[in-house]
């Protein structure tokens, strides 16, 4: 009688975390103490933070502050449920009404995440009777919701516009479009005109993930799709923006027409069955989206433009000039590491980025610019990465 052996469930789970490790790829969060601001204390020592998103300061703007605290005293903590069960608060209507009216769309629905309002639009746009055909950097939220969407998935080379015309051409299914908008790694902004054309070309939905247009590019903080000139009330356009970056609070919400919110409210599983937003996060969001929406809000996405433009030019970079989103490409992971450790040992927290975050053989230091941060701040900061790079 021959024996088996069979080794530990942990065995197997160490060996994976020794792989990642030796090939520069383990992630371990580092832990700040000190608030959301633009500086906190990591290890000990404080730190300059340049590894965040947001972009405008708003997550300790007083206003925001205030509001959560406010909500927080007066209808408690959580929402309780889903919004289909005890979670559909009037403030979370008030704040999708006031997106909307923000974004000139029909209509937006409040998720509990970015993430899960991506995964949700995916699953309510899409179907076994669905083509879905996905830019190849697309953020993992959007990877996840392809995944779950039930429909042929097709990926198309980065900004291939070509080759995803000649898939929409051939496509067998109802042709679903997917971008984001800003690539969150690369800090490069997509062709979002040429997506709606081809969108209209082929009687296709075209989402668009906002994540890090919201607050950041077009008139007023309102994405890329009014920066590129592209029509708010477009139909067959649905957008997804974050509350969790610019505006500083969490969340995130699908804007669109009518019938898409009736088809998230109805198919979209990662929203109907997560918990609603609480109550201070939806207080935080709507404060911060009326600091946006005022004379405030426009200096504040001026100062924005201004400091990414200070970055870049201090670290010798291309690119749009006021996008706030600075990739550093080294290649090596084990070397964006150790370029991430010399920055924070200098006190500026940045972001070692790798594989599967980013393509192999691009690892990068990744670094962000916010209204909150001062020139001499940024100056310093690429300074420090100039004097690691070269050392390392």
């Amino acid at each position: 009688m021959s024996s088996t052996t069979v080794s530990s469930p942990l065995d197997w789970g160490r060996a994976r975390v020794a792989e990642a490790a030796e090939a520069g790829l383990l992630r371990a969060p580092r832990v700040r103490v000190g608030g959301s601001g633009a500086s906190a204390v990591v290890d000990g020592r404080r730190v300059v933070v340049l590894s965040g998103n947001d972009y405008l300061g708003l997550s300790v703007h007083p206003a925001v502050r205030a509001a959560a605290a406010a909500a927080a005293g007066e209808l408690g903590a959580g929402a309780t449920g889903s919004r289909h069960l005890s979670g559909c608060h009037a403030a979370i209507s008030a704040l999708e009404e006031e997106l909307a009216a923000f974004e000139g769309c029909a209509t937006a629905t409040l998720a509990p995440s970015g993430y899960a309002a991506n995964l949700a639009v995916l699953q309510a746009l899409g179907g076994p009777d669905a083509v879905i055909f996905s830019d190849e950097r697309n953020h993992a939220s959007i990877v996840d919701g392809c995944r779950l969407s039930r429909g042929l998935v097709r990926v198309f080379p980065h900004g291939d516009l070509l080759a995803l015309s000649n898939g929409l051409r051939v496509a067998s299914g109802r042709p679903v479009i997917v971008s984001d908008t800003v690539f969150s790694m690369d800090g490069t902004v997509a062709d979002v005109a040429g997506l709606v054309g081809l969108a209209r070309r082929y009687g296709a939905w075209l989402v668009l993930d906002e994540a890090h247009a919201t607050g950041v590019l077009g008139v007023g903080g309102r994405g890329a799709c009014v920066a590129a000139g592209v029509s708010v009330d477009e139909p067959c356009v649905v957008r997804v923006v974050t509350l969790s970056k610019a505006l500083g609070a969490g969340g995130g919400a699908v804007c669109g027409d009518d019938v898409v919110r009736r088809l998230l409210l109805q198919r979209g599983r990662a929203l109907i069955f997560s918990t609603a937003l609480p109550h201070p996060t939806v207080a935080a969001a709507s404060a911060a989206l009326a600091v946006l929406r005022s004379a405030e809000g426009v200096a504040l996405v001026e100062r924005l433009h201004g400091n990414a433009r200070v970055l870049r030019s201090a670290l010798g970079v291309g690119g749009d000039l006021a996008m706030p989103i600075v990739p550093f490409v080294l290649g090596d992971p084990l070397r964006a590491m150790r370029v991430e450790q010399a920055m924070l040992d200098a006190g500026y927290l940045v972001q070692a980025a790798r594989p599967p975050t980013v393509p192999a053989g691009t690892s990068r230091v990744r670094l962000v610019a916010s209204a909150a941060h001062s020139p001499e701040q940024l100056r310093g900061a690429a300074a420090t990465l100039l004097d690691a790079v070269g050392r390392l």
